[in-house]
């Protein structure tokens, strides 16, 4: 048995498995059940919706895991390149976790004999930086707030308007008969 320690508020880590059961045997419970039943189980504990990807290597045929964890996911090169020998010679059912599935929690995980951890690969987070604001509309307010309400117009010029729309409306819909 193998023990993943999962450090307090991981994020963007992808932890990817190669399923240890026959492949045909994995394709007849994952028509007949459950998927999410069939991760929790691998893993020991439910996972929530989202965070694991469970799925033949076949069904990525053309585009292979290297680049699927690459495009799909942002893997670098560097960390694909590490691993590819073996990211290619998978077959079977392989199992992606996400650092999302121990929604911030120190975890230790218990993996048994179903699963084999390939690697851990870290998304790429792009840099976030941007120029400082320096235009006037983007500074704070600094002015004495109008804390009264401007009254809305009474009299003839309210009146003027309620007629006017009231026209129009009779309008469009005398058009949209027609």
């Amino acid at each position: 048995m193998t023990t993943l320690n999962i450090p307090k508020a991981e994020h963007s880590q992808i932890r990817l498995f190669a399923v240890n059961r026959p492949a045909d045997a994995m394709a007849a419970t994952l028509q007949s059940g459950d998927k999410s039943a069939v991760i929790s189980d691998l893993v020991g504990f439910d996972v929530p919706d989202g965070s694991a990807e469970l799925f033949a290597v076949s069904d990525l045929t053309g585009v292979g895991l290297p680049r699927y964890l690459a495009d799909g996911y942002t893997v670098t090169e560097a960390q694909i390149s590490a691993d590819r020998a073996r990211l290619e010679a998978l077959d079977g059912y392989v199992l992606m976790l996400f650092s999302s599935a121990f929604e911030g929690a120190e975890t230790t995980l218990e993996i048994g004999p179903d699963l084999t951890l390939i690697g851990t690969y870290g998304e790429e987070q792009p840099a976030m930086s941007a120029p400082p604001l320096t235009a006037d509309a983007a500074q704070p307010y600094t002015g004495v707030p109008n804390l009264t309400p401007q009254t809305p117009p009474r009299g003839r010029a309210g009146g003027v308007m309620i007629t006017l729309a009231l026209v129009v409306a009779v309008g469009l819909i005398l058009w949209w008969l027609l």
